[in-house]
Formats: C-alpha cells, structure tokens, sequence
C-alpha cells in the first residue's frame, strides 16, 4: 500500500488504507495576533519524522493599517538563528486588507537555509516592521506547513 494514493468513488475510505493514513502528506497551521511595530515573533516545534515546507502565511483580521514608505512589512521564517532560513514573504500592501503569501504563486521565497524544515525543529516566524510610516500594522498572521516524509 506504501506510495499508494487512498482513494475511492464513493466517500468512504477503506479500512484497509486507514493503517496507512500515517504516511501521507498533511498541513497544520499556525496563528497569532502579531504587532509588526513591535517585531512580534512566535515559535512552533516540527513534528519528529516529518519535515516540513511552509506553503502559505495569510494575514487576516487588521487592526492597524500597514502603512510604509521606505520599506513595507514583511514575514520571515527561520530556525531562531537566520531570521529567514527558511522562507520569507514579498511585501505586505499598504492598508487594512486581508493578504495571502504562497509557494504556489512565489510570494513565498525559500530561505538562506533552504525551504525544507527538518522534522523536529523549533521554528520562528518573525514580523519586520515597515518603515517610514505610522501606523505600522497589527492583524491575525498564520503560518501553514505542508508536512510529509
């Protein structure tokens, strides 16, 4: 069954399969409140056994308009020691929109260490500040990384 896609037409998977549902691929995301004024960071632990690849960060709920003029804000993902070791995402637009950052589009780009995150891992999600501008952004930012083999 290993490298088997799990399957079927009607709906219901196959009892057969469920002893194998540990070895597919899956997401898991993770959220906060960040103050991108104050450099808010959060640290998450990668699952022992799964490396991972972060594929999406979607800011959503803002509370304080991202306002730059020499630099926007922008999310850097890292293992605590290079800030963007694994990824970091293209510019935050001005304003109170929702936005989304992917690997599927390249808004995301791969870090200095590489996209893939090792399992067990701590990994850190840092907020750079715009700057040259007032107010500079609050709002809910997640995270999610694809987990696999």
């Amino acid at each position: 069954m290993s490298g088997t896609l799990i399957s079927t037409a009607r709906g219901k998977v196959p009892q057969r399969a469920i002893r194998h549902i540990d070895e597919l691929p899956y997401a898991a995301s993770y959220a906060s409140t960040m103050d991108f004024g104050a450099a808010d960071s959060f640290v998450f632990a990668t699952p022992a056994g799964r490396r991972g690849k972060v594929i999406e960060v979607a800011l959503f709920d803002v509370t304080e308009t991202f306002n730059s003029v020499t630099t926007a804000a922008r999310v850097e993902i890292g293992d605590g020691t290079d800030a963007d070791g694994f990824a970091f995402t293209d510019d935050f637009a001005d304003g109170t929109a929702g936005q989304v950052f992917t690997s599927y589009d390249d808004t995301i780009t791969a870090g200095v260490l590489g996209d893939i995150i090792e399992g067990g891992d701590q990994v850190t999600v840092t907020c750079v500040a715009p700057i040259g501008g007032t107010p500079t952004g609050i709002g809910q930012l997640a995270v999610t990384v694809l987990y696999f083999q």
